[in-house]
């Protein structure tokens, strides 16, 4: 069988013998020896039927596939936490076969709650040391990221065993108890601190050792021949402290002390991601140095007007206004700062203290906010041993001054009648449990004799 175009073949039947043109398939059969051949042709609309269904079958572009899932890509590629509460955001692109963007919702799973948890837009949230696998899905498609905890040492804090009076060359009759904490201010687990004295102050037994679920670590101090005030350093990290004894008579402080103050702004959309606004600054510094005699704010107190206009608006005349009727008396001066951003740094120097108005009172407006701020209430830069501080940091977390019912940072004012008690907002939205920044206060000089 052949299928072919012929123009010269005559018709076989009638004796019209024109040529006609044939399109199409010809079916040659031979008959017994003796009869004609017969050519059979189809012509051309049975043929033209078969051609265009051919061309259907043969040349028909397929309809294009519906776009589906087909790959998955995280962001950031994997994470170090290293403060439990710590939380760290990833997006995950969806590409469709085509490599175009596909839309649809992720679903997020970790792979060990107990290290990290993860929310349902991906938000990973530091629970304990250890690694685990975040893993982003939609229909049969995922990918996933490795997550690690890993906390790290931010400050330490004596919990006993400090202020102690001895004698030279013997062990101190209470051991040493030292707790680390992370950024968070949690206590930082699987942390090691090294203890060590100068020529002259002792030593530490064990001189090594690593930190506890809850924070802890001790050592028993044998203290050296040095007569006066001894000092063991407890580190862990770049996070140190002193730990201080008493060996026979004191030296008394010096009437005065001379202090810069550092305010280190770690307030941010890392630190702190949960609407985190634009425009994050903090109101300039305002406070007092003063004597136990007068507390112009504290954790679970009233605000007084001058609190509540820092932390609302961050106005500082009102309560500068407040510190001046108490000067002289239980009050020395009233101390201002700058204002900075966030994050940022901004400084204070030559505060002044004396041995009657030892102690600092300073605080900053968290803006934009409803009525938060950040401080310190009736600090003292003195010691156990009433010695001037060399150095001392002071981790600062959120404060509500309890004077609006706004519940994030660009609420709209309204006033919270009757004001409600001052109280600490760390771990509480929109904000972490991470620090919002510190206070470092440096003694620059002595003052009088």
């Amino acid at each position: 069988m052949e299928v072919r175009r012929d123009k010269s073949v005559a018709h076989a039947v009638g004796d019209a013998r024109r040529p006609q043109v044939y399109y199409g398939l010809r079916v040659n059969r031979s008959y017994p020896q003796g009869a004609a051949k017969m050519t059979c042709r189809i012509r051309l609309g049975l043929f033209l039927f078969l051609s265009l269904t051919a061309t259907a079958g043969c040349g028909e572009t397929a309809p294009e596939e519906a776009p589906r899932p087909a790959a998955i890509s995280i962001s950031p590629s994997s994470s170090i936490l290293t403060a439990l509460g710590e939380t760290v955001e990833f997006t995950a692109r969806v590409d469709d076969q085509y490599g175009e963007a596909f839309v649809g919702t992720v679903g997020w799973t970790s792979s060990d709650a107990a290290v990290i948890t993860v929310s349902a837009g991906g938000v990973a949230s530091a629970v304990a040391n250890g690694a685990a696998t975040l893993t982003a899905s939609i229909g049969t498609v995922s990918a996933t990221v490795p997550v690690e905890v890993a906390q790290a040492a931010a400050a330490l804090v004596v919990v006993s065993g400090g202020g102690q009076e001895g004698v030279a060359g013997n062990p101190l009759p209470e051991i040493v108890q030292v707790r680390v904490d992370d950024p968070g201010g949690s206590p930082a687990a699987d942390v090691a601190v090294d203890f060590t004295a100068v020529s002259g102050h002792g030593t530490a037994e064990p001189s090594t050792v690593i930190t506890g679920g809850d924070g802890l670590v001790a050592t028993t101090w044998t203290l050296g021949e040095v007569v006066g005030i001894q000092t063991l350093t407890a580190q862990a990290g770049v996070a140190s402290i002193d730990v201080r004894a008493a060996v026979g008579e004191v030296p008394p402080p010096a009437d005065s002390a001379i202090y810069g103050v550092s305010f280190v702004a770690t307030w941010s959309s890392r630190t702190h991601p949960n609407g985190f606004p634009s425009g994050a600054h903090f109101s300039p510094l305002i406070g007092a140095t003063h004597n136990g005699g007068v507390r112009f704010w504290a954790n679970g107190d009233t605000a007084t007007d001058g609190i509540e206009d820092m932390a609302e608006t961050g106005a500082t005349g009102q309560l500068a206004s407040e510190i001046r009727a108490r000067i002289p008396g239980d009050a020395l001066a009233v101390v201002t700062g700058p204002g900075i951003g966030s994050p940022g740094t901004g400084t204070i120097s030559n505060l002044v203290v004396t041995k009657d108005h030892p102690l600092v009172t300073l605080v900053t407006m968290i803006a934009p906010s409803p009525d938060w701020f950040v401080g310190v209430s009736g600090l003292s830069l003195r010691d156990e041993f009433a010695q001037w501080r060399e150095e001392l940091e002071v981790i600062l977390y959120p404060y509500d001054a309890g004077t609006d019912d706004g519940t994030v940072y660009t609420s709209a004012n309204a006033n919270t009648s009757p004001r409600a008690p001052i109280r600490n907002l760390r771990g509480t939205a929109p904000f972490s449990d991470a620090p919002i920044g510190t206070f470092t206060f440096k003694r620059q000089g002595a003052g009088r004799e």
